[in-house]
């Protein structure tokens, strides 16, 4: 396809052909914009975080609060000293997670790339934007958030250099939740898109969230008949709020066994959020939050751990618990004393990266460490896997491309190397569309 340059350059710093570290670099001239500042949750040193940009940025987009994408953003402040924008639900959550992982970097006696207090610096450098509102960045630089649908305010990033438009994505739902609808789609022309591809893969298909949620109910009902309990591990952003939910909806019904369920970990501060920001929530939440001033997160269904000597595992409960990868947090304690009964069922209900507790246990392995230096624990739980996927799989991707009017390249990004190349392949072979898959540290003139 021919197509006139821009003269724009664009670099991957970190998620290209992985899921992780997610950070992009768009410079025209002396202007450098970063969008995301990620982390690789799959590693602890080295390569688990970006690149280096060639300039200093000039600013930076946050898409969302997930580690992976904004778990290195203290660590660009305190260097660069520039302004970060994002929507206010990403600020307060990124801060969170953010300081949690400074948690689990201590629990794995690793140097952190930042300290608490830079954390809380990027505050002072913060600009809170919302969803379909102009930024005026100079030097020929416009932009804007569209809603991605992924969690509690994440957004892609749309800008303007030039009159040559880029889309960002981010994290991409294309299909409503619980908790959020689905990505903007009336996106108008669009000459360079960046895509995730966590779930690109021909064979990547989701079933129903009612088929899923089907799935995971009858499955806890069956683990809570034979005497067993139920741990699931979460995303404290996101996940758990969509689990809490659907536990609550079908106890509500009478459908799903009522037994405790009990709240780990730092979800309880999340889900002061999601109350503080109901506004970004789908419209019948908003409205009950609205009108009763109760959110359903707040149901009596649910105890809030506070000691965990008063969880008693003795009986038959559900305990929803941090993190959803497995690699730190309360999860770890309540994995170790469950593990080795049969009875037992430990649900997986979100992405595991490559290398993580959670990925090793999903892919079969029945003896993982729970400490760098600990003793290998032996688990005889059931494992099973629910995709409460807040991506959109392949023909959901496909479907967010068509919408697109004036596309002239896709980058594919945020997905597993094998997923990303096929991914590449089949849009130059089914849209005609120019399809690359970068390296990290690649650079392209567009």
């Amino acid at each position: 396809m021919n197509v006139s340059l821009t003269n724009i350059e664009l670099t991957f710093l970190g998620g290209a052909r992985e899921v992780g570290r997610s950070c992009v670099s768009i410079k025209k001239k002396n202007k450098l914009i970063l969008l995301d500042a990620g982390i690789h949750l799959g590693k602890v040193r080295g390569d688990a975080y970006p690149l280096e940009p060639s300039d200093p940025p000039n600013a930076v987009f946050i898409t969302h609060a997930h580690l992976d994408h904004s778990g290195y953003l203290p660590a660009i402040i305190s260097k660069y000293q520039c302004p970060e924008f994002s929507t206010p639900p990403t600020q307060d959550l990124g801060e969170l997670l953010q300081m949690d992982f400074l948690k689990l970097q201590r629990e794995w006696n690793i140097e952190p790339p930042y300290t608490s207090e830079e954390v809380m610096a990027v505050r002072s450098h913060a600009e809170d934007i919302n969803y379909m509102v102009e930024i005026n960045l100079r030097g020929g630089i416009r932009a804007m958030l569209l809603r991605s649908g992924h969690i509690l305010g994440a957004a892609m990033v749309r800008l303007e250099v030039n009159n040559h438009i880029i889309l960002y994505t981010g994290d991409l739902s294309t299909r409503n939740t619980r908790t959020q609808d689905m990505a903007d789609t009336s996106l108008g022309k669009v000459d360079t898109l960046i895509i995730e591809s966590t779930y690109a893969a021909q064979s990547d298909r989701h079933p129903s969230f009612q088929k899923v949620e089907r799935n995971f109910i009858d499955s806890i009902n069956k683990a809570l008949d034979r005497g067993g309990r139920v741990l699931v591990p979460v995303f404290a952003v996101g996940r758990a709020q969509e689990v809490m939910l659907s536990l609550e909806a079908y106890i509500r019904s009478g459908v799903l066994t009522q037994v405790p369920i009990y709240i780990d970990g730092m979800i309880k501060k999340v889900n002061e959020v999601y109350r503080l920001y109901w506004s970004y929530l789908r419209p019948t939440i908003r409205r009950q939050i609205r009108y009763t001033r109760q959110s359903p997160l707040e149901s009596d269904i649910f105890f809030e751990v506070y000691q965990r000597k008063g969880v008693n595992l003795d009986e038959p409960c559900i305990i929803i618990s941090t993190s959803g990868m497995l690699e730190g947090g309360p999860v770890i304690g309540y994995l170790k004393q469950l593990s080795d009964d049969p009875k037992n069922l430990i649900c997986l209900t979100g992405y595991q990266v490559s290398g993580t507790r959670g990925r090793r246990l999903q892919d079969g392995e029945k003896e993982i460490k729970l400490s760098p230096n600990g003793e290998p624990v032996k688990v005889d739980s059931e494992i099973k896997s629910f995709e409460f996927s807040a991506h959109a799989d392949q023909s959901g991707l496909f479907r967010f491309i068509s919408k697109i009017k004036g596309l002239e390249r896709v980058y594919c990004i945020h997905g597993e190397e094998w997923k990303i190349v096929e991914y590449s392949e089949r849009i130059e072979k089914l849209k005609k569309i120019d399809a690359y898959s970068p390296l990290n540290g690649e650079t392209y003139l567009i």
